[in-house]
């Protein structure tokens, strides 16, 4: 897992069990939402590269045909580093209409708590029902016949970043997802929590 000064970028390689990812070469590749459609390649970073949103880093997935880069929720446990954090930091949509669960803790000590996540769809109006940033804004869809396009034109197709609180201070050692398959991430990262701002009993 790469480490940058605050940041624990999650290598979520093992968890990805989905394609939603397709070249304009062979849009035939993947299927993000059950309809054959998926993210154009070349609106996304390159493959296995570091980005940024805001002061936030992520690790991008392999976009190559035929990879994995999709986490779809199923209940997945990500085994991270015991160490202290602030907040989860995602790469994430839901693939139909907007969707809302629950993500938990589990610390080093057995006790857990539980954090609302919200994730608005992959297509958009003007606004993110659930706060998120725009972190990646692509020019529409593949589907696999021969062309790119937006089905209405006051929708916007992309990427959205959401923010987690952990309010525990206690080393963290397990992400539980939900399972919620419409639920879909690329990249998660950690900020790591600075000492002075655990409180006692925290």
């Amino acid at each position: 897992m790469p480490q940058h000064d605050v940041f624990e970028l999650l290598d979520l390689s093992p968890y990805f069990n989905q394609d939603g990812i397709s070249s304009d070469e062979d849009r035939t590749d993947g299927d993000f939402a059950g309809t054959g459609r998926t993210y154009p390649a070349e609106d996304l970073p390159s493959s296995n590269s570091i980005m940024k949103c805001d002061d936030v880093l992520f690790s991008f997935p392999d976009k190559r045909n035929g990879a994995r880069n999709i986490v779809s929720l199923e209940g997945q446990r990500i085994q991270v580093p015991g160490l202290p954090y602030e907040s989860l930091h995602l790469l994430g949509v839901s693939g139909g209409t907007s969707l809302e669960d629950t993500v938990r803790f589990l610390f080093s000590d057995g006790v857990s708590e539980v954090a609302f996540l919200g994730l608005s769809s992959w297509r958009r109006g003007h606004d993110l029902k659930y706060g998120e940033r725009v972190a990646i804004q692509c020019t529409g869809f593949h589907l696999p016949a021969r062309h790119v396009y937006t089905d209405k034109l006051d929708l916007i197709y992309g990427i959205w970043m959401q923010t987690v609180p952990v309010r525990s201070c206690k080393p963290l050692v397990t992400i539980e997802l939900p399972y919620n398959p419409g639920m879909h991430i690329f990249s998660m990262t950690l900020r790591r929590r600075a000492t002075s701002n655990c409180g006692v009993g925290v």
